[in-house]
Formats: structure tokens, C-alpha cells, sequence
């Protein structure tokens, strides 16, 4: 005796994993959804299916539609770099390691500075008070003199 998936079970399982898509949003499960209501609507049809042939079919009619279709319906520039600007300008407190990395303490915690050549070396001291221009990407990027204090 041949074991059959009943074509309800798929269709329901397919409206399951669109339905799921709306959640996730990565357009991945929407299509092996639409293969398994395309398969329960085959099993309709057919309806002495193995088992195995109708999860087969759920698995292909959603890779090649996955395949196909996928990438128009996902923007093109969907994961593009973008700049973070995190906080405004302001000034900070420079710290200088015995390796010689510069960092800065402002706003409540310490940033590794983007752009330590601006110092000279006789600002280039721990505790010095620097002017931060910006902060972009999480670093602090400092503006060419110091700041007074």
C-alpha cells in the first residue's frame, strides 16, 4: 500500500508557509508554499501520488520558483552599506596606549579614532581634551586642532 499525503494537508501546509512569509519577510518560504498548494491542487487531480513524489514536488516547485522569482521581489540594494552617524559633534578625552593606539572617551565610552594623524605629537597625550568633527561608523573622527581646556 502506497503511502499519500491528502491534497488538503498540502494545500494547508502551503497557506501555512505564505501566510508565515508575511512574518519573516525574506521571501525564501513563500515560494516552497505556493509548491506544496501546487502540489496538494496535483494531488486533487491525481490522486494516487506517493508521498515521496508529492514532497519531491513541493521541493522543486518551490526551488525553481525560489530560482526564478526571488530576486524580483527583493530590492536590488536591499543590503547596501549605509554611513552611521551616531552622535553630533563634541569633545572628548584622548587616551593613548603604550602600543600607540589613539582612542577617545566621549559620551560615555571610548571610541577608536579614524583619524589620529590630525594630532601632532604634542597633543597626542593621555588626558588631553580633543574637538570630535563627527562620529561615523562607530569612530570618532577629530576635527584638526584641539580643543581648549
Amino acid at each position: 500500500m502506497d503511502m499519500t499525503i491528502s491534497w488538503w494537508l498540502l494545500v494547508t501546509l502551503g497557506v501555512v508557509l505564505v501566510i508565515a512569509e508575511v512574518f519573516i519577510g525574506a521571501f525564501v518560504v513563500l515560494w516552497f508554499g505556493v509548491g506544496a498548494i501546487a502540489a496538494g491542487l496535483l494531488t486533487l487531480a491525481v490522486p494516487d501520488l506517493n508521498a515521496g513524489i508529492q514532497l519531491l514536488m513541493t521541493a522543486l516547485i518551490g526551488a525553481v520558483l525560489l530560482y526564478f522569482f526571488r530576486d524580483r521581489c527583493v530590492a536590488g540594494n536591499n543590503a547596501s552599506a549605509e554611513e552611521l552617524h551616531t552622535f553630533s559633534s563634541t569633545t572628548g578625552e584622548l587616551r593613548v596606549s603604550d602600543q600607540g593606539a589613539v582612542t577617545v572617551f566621549a559620551n560615555g565610552t571610548f571610541w577608536q579614532v579614524a583619524n589620529p594623524e590630525v594630532l601632532d605629537e604634542a597633543h597626542r597625550v593621555n588626558g588631553a581634551r580633543v574637538q570630535i568633527a563627527e562620529f561615523r561608523n562607530n569612530r570618532a573622527w577629530l576635527a584638526g586642532a584641539p580643543a581648549g581646556g
